[in-house]
């Protein structure tokens, strides 16, 4: 059974915190995180269907996990692009190692497109809660937004994420007041 993504995510932020002796502030360092604690490269690719072990055929892809080369792929142009969508698309391959390919014996790629990452079924919908819980831990996140007056940019500044995973982020808490809900 897959452990709920919010609890994993606070559970793999502790355990790094316990071993590393680092203090939870925003940024959550996500590339920290996945190379030194979990033992996973993360590199970018121009184009990752031509990623050994991609499905070619799966049209443009935003993110790529290989769990036998312990191995995040993250699309070159969008993370130049983005600094928060790579950090998220990072914490969504973090997010499908940590619930869906840590410890098995399956070697194949999980794979990500673009429109994925707005996801909220299964698998996809799964590892975007884990990495929206990971960057974003509802511990920080709620009193820096009461402090902020909920101000997305200021926030998504501070947690190093795009505004719109920040909105999306406040209104899964329920923490937007009703005038910024549309």
């Amino acid at each position: 059974m897959t452990p709920d993504p919010a609890t994993a995510a606070a559970r793999l932020l502790a355990d790094y915190e316990e071993r590393y002796g680092v203090p939870r502030t925003p940024p959550i360092p996500i590339d920290e995180i996945a190379r030194a604690h979990l033992l996973l490269w993360v590199e970018l690719a121009d184009d990752l269907r031509l990623v050994p072990g991609a499905p070619g055929a799966a049209g443009r892809l935003s993110g790529l996990l290989i769990p036998s080369e312990r191995t995040i792929w993250v699309d070159r142009h969008e993370a130049e692009r983005s600094a928060g969508r790579r950090r998220f698309t990072t914490a969504h391959e973090v997010g499908h190692w940590v619930l869906h390919a840590q410890g098995s014996a399956a070697g194949d790629s999980v794979f990500c497109r673009p429109n994925d990452l707005h996801r909220t079924d299964h698998l996809e919908g799964e590892a975007n809660a884990f990495a929206a819980s990971l960057l974003m831990p509802e511990p920080l996140l709620r009193p820096a937004a009461d402090a902020s007056g909920c101000n997305i940019a200021h926030l998504a500044q501070r947690f190093d994420v795009s505004a719109p995973a920040m909105k999306l982020r406040l209104l899964r808490l329920d923490l937007l007041p009703p005038w910024m809900r549309a």
